[in-house]
C-alpha cells in the first residue's frame, strides 16, 4: 500500500507541479519498501511462524500464506 501511495504521489507531483525530482524519490521509497518486505520474507516474519511449520502438512499453519 505504501508503494502504491509513493507512485501516486510521485506522479501527481511531477504532473501538476512539474517537480521532476519527485519520481526518483518515489522510486527510492519503493525500493526501501521492497527491501523491508524482502527482509521480512527472508526471516520468515510474514506469518510470525518458522518456515518449517509453513512447509509441513500441519493444519495449524498460518492462513495468510
Amino acid at each position: 500500500m505504501l508503494s502504491a501511495a509513493a507512485v501516486l504521489a510521485g506522479l501527481l507531483l511531477n504532473s501538476t507541479l512539474g517537480w521532476t525530482w519527485a519520481d526518483p524519490i518515489a522510486g527510492l521509497v519503493i525500493a526501501a519498501v521492497a527491501v523491508r518486505e524482502g527482509r521480512e520474507a527472508w526471516r520468515g516474519d510474514a506469518c510470525k511462524k518458522p518456515v518449517g511449520s509453513l512447509t509441513s502438512e500441519d493444519t495449524d499453519a498460518c492462513s495468510c500464506c
